[in-house]
């Protein structure tokens, strides 16, 4: 009897393991190879921004000639501003040009995950969903409050924005909180996703005067005139001239104006999205080792073997992507 217990759980492994799809293209176009080597290899990636293991980081300007002290990870790169913190809840803001550290500050049972500067205002995003701006000229805080501590995050954290003379937080609760810091109030707070699980704030910007948020169920584009709003399984959202290009768990990749309205689609089947680059194609890098480049208006695609799968971080910012301690340019293809 026992026998065919075991037997039976087998042939239900054998079953689950034997139903997990991969991307298989039918054509593939060419290979990349990595066209240099990082000092040290990745080992953090977060919305803006990846950590290497000897200090040094990668913003979306590509890799900074400046190292945080050991324990440290990169935020943010905002306000010319190089933004940092320990997990164990200290705070550095180092001046971009002369890099001076111009702002440093522990906290108690809580660290920074998310945030951003301008002037001398510092936002931040605590990892137990509390949210802060500082006046680093006199260590004042200007505004606090606690939002509900997400149960489980996706990596992509958005930062906090500044925008005009406002400042938009992004929660780990699916929320974006309006704050001004002249009077320190809040001022609106816009409810994006309402999921228990991975429902923090992994996109937001403003695009042609739209408001645009997301969180990896549900994406909102919110204006003085109108607001539209789509649910989808995203993994990631990315803004080219006018064009919002929605990258999803299922291997779609839609097409809309800024205010989300739905002007293409086309689906790779069984795809996983790990990042994307722009130039005069859209570079979609697929986890199994692939790299699908299509054309803005989704007609042509062509498919690129990557020098290997995906089983790491990877970082991608502008024209380049980042590898373990390798990367390539968006000209290699």
């Amino acid at each position: 009897m026992k026998k065919y217990i075991a037997l039976f759980f087998m042939t239900l492994l054998f079953l689950g393991c034997s139903s997990r799809h991969y991307f298989e293209p039918q054509e593939v176009a060419g290979a990349v190879d990595f066209d240099g080597s990082l000092p040290a290899p990745i080992v953090d990636v977060l919305r803006d921004g990846a950590t290497l293991a000897n200090g040094q980081f990668i913003s979306q300007d590509g890799l900074e000639n400046y190292r945080f002290p050991k324990g440290f990870l990169f935020l943010h790169k905002s306000g010319g501003y190089y933004i940092g913190a320990s997990k164990c809840g200290e705070v550095q803001v180092v001046d971009v040009d002369t890099k001076k550290v111009v702002y440093d500050k522990k906290f108690a049972m809580k660290s920074p995950i998310a945030a951003s500067a301008k002037g001398n205002l510092l936002a931040l995003v605590f990892d137990d969903d509390s949210l802060a701006i500082y006046n680093m000229d006199n260590d004042y805080l200007i505004y606090s409050s606690k939002q509900k501590p997400g149960i489980a995050n996706d990596t992509k954290i958005a930062n906090p924005f500044f925008l005009d003379r406002l400042v938009i937080f992004p929660t780990l609760d699916g929320k974006l909180v309006v704050v001004d810091p002249v009077t320190a109030k809040e001022v609106r707070t816009i409810i994006i996703g309402t999921h228990k699980h991975f429902n923090n704030v992994i996109y937001l910007g403003v695009i042609d005067e739209k408001l645009i948020a997301a969180t990896p169920n549900r994406i909102i584009s919110v204006s003085p005139a109108v607001s539209n709003s789509l649910d989808l399984d995203l993994s990631d959202v990315i803004y080219v001239k006018g064009r919002v290009y929605l990258l999803t768990k299922d291997g779609q990749i839609i097409l809309t104006d800024p205010a989300l309205n739905v002007l293409k689609r086309r689906k790779y089947a069984f795809a996983h999205f790990t990042g994307a680059i722009y130039g005069e194609y859209i570079y979609l890098i697929e986890q199994g080792g692939y790299i699908i480049a299509t054309d803005k208006d989704l007609r042509v695609t062509n498919i690129f073997e990557f020098p290997s799968e995906i089983d790491d971080y990877i970082f991608t910012s502008k024209d380049k992507v980042f590898y373990d301690d390798k990367y390539f340019k968006l000209n290699k293809l």
